[in-house]
């Protein structure tokens, strides 16, 4: 029998302290920032499900990868540093900006997601980026939020729409407070709710939200709202999105609908079947989409360590990932606030 010597002993644990360094480094460089209040919780989320870093200070080293939530809010600091390090980093955009989007007409915006990975949350706007600016979506991803419970089970609003301010949304409201008169309304257009925690506090007093989709053509479902509203134990009523794949998921999440002043009835009428909950949701939408988007993730880092202080992370060498499918989630976010990260 040969017996290890002092030597060997110290060198496997060299090796062995040097392997956990490495697998340390590689997890923390994989790192979220959030560019806008609205999407804190999601990156929040997500840091905790995948053990990424969030960071609040944004200080980028050779060899980091940021996944970037609200992107489109900072994209020209977001692009001026990446020049400055001499795209010795890479960014993950998820984008959340819709075709209509003021955003899809920033030169800056546009230049950050052909210079970097690009995933989004519908087909729609993803077929757009690849059509109109040659920018490929490598992944498709959702809004995971915390689940709230309403522990008392008392609902102060009957309806709740927050959400951006245009003529459609405010005269199909107005239409709605005079059909309903008996009920009470809780209507925000003015952004009063951006922390995660001012909005669910008035979500859990809310029996239903409405999701009004923001433009009238060529429409995601804005699942943003949706899945922040059933994780706040509310109950959803939509208007159909151009989207199919994605209502025909969400059919068995919230209420779809041509007709939500019919469909408003039915449910106070206790017309209708209760939906899927949030837990339900959560677990389907991560069993079809985290190990693509886990897979994409992993190999671009991969490459940006292998390329280390060379050009910016390019896509095309990738290795062709599984198949995914479409459906996802968003809500407009054209507004110009504080942010959640400091560049």
């Amino acid at each position: 029998m040969i017996y290890p010597t002092l030597y060997h002993i110290e060198y496997s644990v060299v090796l062995v302290y040097k392997n956990i360094n490495n697998m340390l480094y590689y997890y923390m460089s994989i790192k979220i920032i959030s560019c806008h209040p609205i999407f804190n919780e999601n990156a929040v989320v997500l840091s905790k499900k995948f053990n990424w870093k969030l960071e609040n200070e944004f200080d980028p080293q050779a060899g980091d990868l940021y996944i970037v939530y609200g992107a489109h809010e900072m994209s020209h600091q977001l692009l001026e540093c990446q020049y400055r390090k001499n795209s010795s980093y890479g960014y993950i955009i998820m984008n959340s900006e819709q075709m209509q989007s003021q955003f899809m007409k920033n030169k800056y915006y546009i230049q950050l997601m052909k210079r970097n990975v690009v995933f989004d949350y519908n087909t729609i706007t993803s077929d757009y980026l690849k059509s109109a600016f040659d920018v490929k979506v490598l992944s498709y991803y959702f809004f995971e939020f915390m689940r709230f419970n309403n522990e008392t089970n008392s609902k102060e609003y009957d309806i709740c729409f927050i959400g951006s301010k245009n003529e459609q949304r405010e005269k199909l409201l107005d239409e709605l407070q005079e059909e309903f008169q008996d009920l009470k309304f809780y209507v925000d257009f003015d952004w009063s709710h951006k922390s995660a925690e001012s909005l669910t506090e008035i979500l859990q007093k809310s029996k239903v939200v409405l999701n009004i989709g923001y433009y009238n053509e060529c429409r995601p479902l804005e699942t943003h709202r949706i899945n922040k509203a059933l994780a706040s134990d509310c109950d959803v009523v939509s208007s159909l999105s151009d989207d199919t794949d994605a209502n025909d998921f969400y059919k068995d999440y919230c209420y779809l609908t041509t007709d939500i002043k019919d469909t408003l009835h039915k449910y106070f009428n206790e017309e209708l079947e209760k939906k899927k909950g949030y837990e339900e949701l959560v677990k389907t939408l991560s069993q079809k989409f985290c190990p693509h988007m886990n897979f994409i993730i992993t190999h671009v880092h991969e490459k940006l360590l292998s390329l280390n202080n060379t050009n910016a992370t390019d896509t095309k060498d990738l290795p062709k990932p599984p198949e995914a499918s479409g459906d996802n989630l968003s809500s407009n976010t054209e507004t110009k606030d504080e942010t959640g990260v400091t560049v």
